[in-house]
């Protein structure tokens, strides 16, 4: 869409100066694009008469030449457009930027600024033909002074109504400047995109659903600049590293390549920096932060609190206060196009104003990897300093990059334990387990007591990532302990922080394994009192998901809620927060809170975190939404682009239950070889997933095959993984089985469902008990009361089930109004869905025959009879004895009730 600053794509021939209005609707633009709001704004002003027109503040980028072009375009014939820009060099002409419009002047008209105004008011007015004038001035901050006078006078005379451009007010002169502070010139601020806006606008420009990691990538990578977002975006599909995957675009595993188009904006962006904000801005880009005083006795304070204005820097509120660029992709590649003679300079420039009590800031990984490009020998120490906070950073690359500059020097052990936390970052399991085989048994052996746990730790992760070797991380963790509980009060001392890592691992490995009763006794206290450290979330986190699957659902969100608050304040590596956010949101999804999981969702993205913060949960927590709400559509565009999104990069071993949400999707739509498809792929991809990702995959799976038609042996299956999650103690998850088994299949499980949900807390619960009720009792308005809760928090799907059980009773017990109530409610809910086959597959398990169904539809649509027989190759008396039995059953008298019952599209109805 921004194309470029000036909104139009190059090579538009977009020259003219005096335009009809309608000469600008090019139809290049019959999309939906971002910001239609603004867009309105602009055209209500110019159109309303009042004032004297508006102004469009924002950066370089922002996209104001866009909504300006994009508002100009729906202006009508009875409006003509006047375009003029300012640029750095018409700028230094007296009126440079109308010199255009001033060649159609008399030489006798430029003598004085009167007779200016004069001629272009005359001349405007002959142009006219008597319709209203738009002048738009792009760039107006480039304005020279008597330009600026001259569109202000203009304005204010009311010859003209004024679309203007700039990046900030202050520079636009004090004519135009006057006319905004007397209330006459309307202002707009365009900030950057927020990460909803910029995933819209790549979803519209691209034509296809952005995953969520892409489009996250994108924006953090541009600011939410709208120039920057353009030019990466086609610039990392162009290198192949977002890439189209089934109409969707997902980034590949090597993130984003700053290179090409995007590298040249930023260098232009650089090049318009003065002398001495370019030196702050390198040496910024190139240390990564800096503190304040020092920097201060580096560079002009001056040319820093200019880029501090203009949002290019910030300082923290660090103690000390820390000075670092604002956009960590800008500074990325401005840090690549510096020389190297320049970078070492500015290099000594630093070190040489350095105190020792600033070393803390030059030995973070990007001081170390600048001193390493510089070709500086850094200190083994420093070098493993920096690769433990580069793995904390999820940056395993670097780590491994300062890991391999210490190999042969200093410890052994803590160089294996950064090289293996980087590799498993990267999912290399055998690269992993190879560094820590060729450290050998014996040197182990020798080791200190806290650095041999460490190194066993980590073989208990490595083991623990895996189904298959689970049993044996369980082994090693229990030959950990025996170890650390012996010793002198000084050896105690030592072994503090191994054993409280200890306990984090044999928790985490529990929950993994679904064993929740032991990770509610490792993590005994854990909700109790103030969460001030790592280790404390990170087991307060693994408590709450124990709570929930034990069925303290409403007391573990409560735990989740005060989780996300205290993280807040605590500095946790990438992959704790990561953890802690998926564990909380797979936590609400699950316990069908999806209200809560949207406030979480927008709220967490709303934040400027990276993707590695955030992590793959979020790549399918909305999808998982959406198809609970009926928004089929919506729901499998999200849902395939975050399964080929963690087809690509899996940390968390989501990819199996991405699947089977998109598979159980298709199978609502009525996508059968999608969703089929789906489900013969996906055992391999459960392998890593933990216990409960395991149990939400095994249920949209089995729901999946019920859609699909295989109703009887899903039900089996739903009501025999409840009863196996009943004896591991999990009733949460075993409701969730028992609550789809019971909306597919009989009463009779009616009596097990209350049970189950006496045992769970939350409102989810209670649902499932209504359920429960409505159905042993064959009460079809408590089903329906069942069906509104549910629909009223968001699970349109279990609301469509329990409508149909409504549907069901009523028509057995004969009660014609509470089965036309009911009927319609149904019918309400399959129309959601979007797929004729929802309408149609209630009908015929609930009350018709296939048959019937057919004919019931025909006749409802108003075929006659005879049609009908026609159409379905039998005689008219076999159509009139199908529909006596379809008025009977649905207890209808005529076609006109037929069709209130039934709104199904004749032509959908091939059933017979």
């Amino acid at each position: 869409m921004f194309q470029q600053d000036a909104g139009l794509p190059a090579g538009s021939g977009q020259t003219d100066t005096i335009l009809p209005a309608q000469r600008l609707a090019l139809g290049r633009h019959e999309r939906p694009f971002t910001r239609q709001q603004s867009v309105a704004e602009v055209v209500e002003t110019l159109t309303s008469g009042s004032g004297c027109g508006i102004v469009l503040v924002g950066e370089h980028g922002a996209g104001k030449s866009f909504i300006a072009q994009r508002a100009l375009e729906e202006l009508g014939d009875e409006y003509l457009v006047v375009q003029v820009r300012g640029s750095s060099i018409s700028s230094k002409l007296p009126y440079g930027a109308l010199s255009v419009l001033l060649n159609d002047l008399d030489a006798s008209h430029l003598e004085h600024p009167l007779m200016v105004l004069r001629g272009l008011t005359q001349l405007l007015h002959t142009k006219s033909e008597g319709r209203r004038v738009v002048l738009f001035v792009d760039n107006a901050h480039d304005l020279d002074d008597l330009s600026s006078m001259m569109v202000a006078q203009l304005s204010a005379g009311a010859h003209v109504t004024l679309l203007a451009a700039c990046v900030d007010m202050p520079d636009v002169g004090g004519d135009i400047m006057g006319l905004w502070k007397d209330d006459l010139l309307r202002r707009v601020d365009l900030g950057p995109f927020d990460f909803a806006e910029t995933a819209a606008t790549l979803h519209f420009e691209y034509g296809g659903r952005f995953s969520f990691t892409a489009a996250r990538a994108l924006w953090s990578a541009s600011g939410g600049n709208a120039l920057f977002l353009h030019a990466l975006a086609r610039e990392q599909i162009k290198l192949g590293t977002i890439v189209r995957q089934d109409g969707v675009w997902v980034l590949g595993r090597d993130g984003i390549a700053l290179t090409g188009e995007i590298r040249d904006v930023v260098k232009a962006r650089l090049n318009r920096l003065g002398t001495g904000e370019r030196d702050v801005f390198e040496l910024l880009a190139l240390a990564g932060a800096v503190p304040l005083q020092t920097l201060m006795g580096i560079a002009n304070p001056h040319d820093m609190d200019a880029l501090q204005e203009r949002g290019m820097i910030m300082v923290s509120h660090d103690h000390p206060p820390m000075v670092s660029i604002t956009n960590p992709v800008t500074a990325g590649i401005v840090a690549s196009v510096v020389p190297p003679g320049r970078s070492a300079e500015l290099r000594h420039r630093l070190t040489a104003v350095l105190e020792d009590s600033d070393r803390t800031a030059a030995d973070a990984p990007v001081g170390v990897a600048w001193a390493l490009d510089c070709g500086e020998k850094v200190l083994p120490g420093t070098a493993l300093a920096a690769a433990r906070r580069a793995n904390e950073a999820s940056d395993p690359v670097a780590a491994l990059r300062f890991v391999h500059e210490i190999r042969g020097a200093g410890t052994s052990t803590g160089i294996a334990v950064e090289s293996v936390r980087a590799l498993l970052a990267l999912n290399d399991d055998e690269a992993a387990r190879r560094t820590l085989n060729a450290l050998g048994a014996s040197t182990a052996a020798d080791l200190p007591v806290a650095e041999w746990a460490t190194l066993e730790l980590l073989r208990a992760e490595l083991d623990g990532r895996s189904k298959a070797t689970a049993g044996d991380a369980r082994g090693r963790l229990r030959e950990i302990a025996p170890r650390l509980d012996t010793g002198t009060p000084e050896h105690d001392a030592m072994v503090v922080p191994a054993r409280e890592l200890l306990r984090l691992a044999e928790a985490e490995l529990a929950a993994f394994q679904g064993r929740y009763a032991d990770v509610l006794a490792v993590t005994a206290g854990a909700d109790a009192g103030d969460l001030g450290s790592e280790a404390q979330i990170v087991a307060a986190s693994l408590r709450c998901e124990a709570l929930a699957a034990t069925g303290s659902v409403t007391s573990a969100i409560a735990l989740g809620q005060h989780i996300n608050t205290a993280s807040e304040k605590v500095r946790l590596s990438d992959r704790v927060i990561r953890r802690i956010r998926g564990r909380f949101l797979l936590l609400l999804l699950l316990s069908s809170r999806f209200k809560e999981a949207t406030v979480f969702i927008e709220e967490t993205c709303s934040k400027g975190d990276p993707q590695t913060r955030i992590g793959g949960m979020f790549e399918i927590g909305h999808g998982v939404m959406d198809v609970h709400a009926g928004h089929l559509e919506e729901a499998l565009s999200r849902l395939q682009a975050g399964m080929w999104q963690l087809r690509a990069h899996d940390p968390d071993a989501l990819a199996g239950l991405a699947m089977a949400a998109c598979a159980y999707t298709a199978a609502l739509h009525g996508d059968e070889e999608v969703a089929g498809r789906l489900l013969d792929e996906l055992a391999p991809w459960r392998t890593h997933a933990g216990w409960l990702v395991d149990r939400m995959t095994r249920y949209l799976e089995l729901s999946a095959l019920a859609e699909l038609g295989q109703r009887a042996s899903s039900v089996r299956a739903l009501v025999a993984e409840a009863e196996a999650d009943s004896d591991a103690s999990a009733p949460m998850t075993a409701l969730a089985f028992l609550a789809g088994a019971a909306r597919l299949g009989d009463r009779q499980l009616s009596k097990k469902l209350g049970a189950v949900a006496g045992t769970v807390s939350g409102p989810f619960a209670g649902i499932c008990a209504r359920l429960a009720d409505g159905m042993r009792e064959a009460d079809s308005e408590q089903l329906l009361a069942a069906s509104k809760e549910a629909d009223a928090a968001g699970n349109a799907v279990f609301a469509r089930d329990a409508a149909r059980k409504a549907v069901s009773c009523a028509n057995d017990a004969g009660n014609r109004i509470a089965l036309r109530v009911a009927q319609r409610a149904q019918q309400s809910l399959d129309d959601r869905f979007g797929s004729p086959k929802n309408g149609l597959h209630s009908l015929t398990t609930s009350t018709l025959t296939a048959r019937e169904c057919e004919v019931a539809v025909r006749a409802a649509a108003g075929t006659s009879n005879r049609k009908i027989a026609e159409q379905m190759h039998v005689s008219v008396r076999t159509v009139e004895g199908h529909l006596y039995q379809v008025y009977s059953k649905l207890h209808v008298a005529s076609r006109t009730e037929l069709k209130d019952v039934i709104s199904t599209p004749a032509e959908s109805a091939r059933l017979g």
